[in-house]
């Protein structure tokens, strides 16, 4: 685990979550005050198909998306999870968002 300064207290210790050492962690958790520190998310890598079949349901998810296909058509025509569906969409935006900056 990696060593950081406390969000709490100052002192530097083992990462634990939300900035937070072990022992502040641990002590906020038993008292209830997490909210008062957020969580700290990185930024995760986009999932990406790899596979002919998840390269084929990203772009069928597209085509159902252009033609303003609700989430619940989008999940029984491409019988997957919500979640699947989830990272289907984030696959989907990030291919725009990288689009629309290689050709400007």
């Amino acid at each position: 685990m990696p060593t950081v300064t406390c969000a709490c207290c100052g002192k530097p210790g083992t990462h634990h979550a939300r900035g937070l050492t072990t022992a502040c962690y641990t002590r906020h958790r038993a008292h209830n005050t997490l909210h008062r520190y957020p969580r700290t998310l990185g930024v995760a890598a986009t999932w990406t198909p790899t596979t002919a079949r998840t390269q084929r349901l990203l772009a069928r998810y597209a085509a159902l998306v252009a033609a303003k296909a609700t989430p619940a058509r989008i999940r029984w025509e491409l019988s997957l999870s919500e979640r699947q569906i989830q990272r289907y969409a984030a696959a989907h935006r990030h291919t725009q968002t990288t689009e629309r900056s290689a050709s400007a």
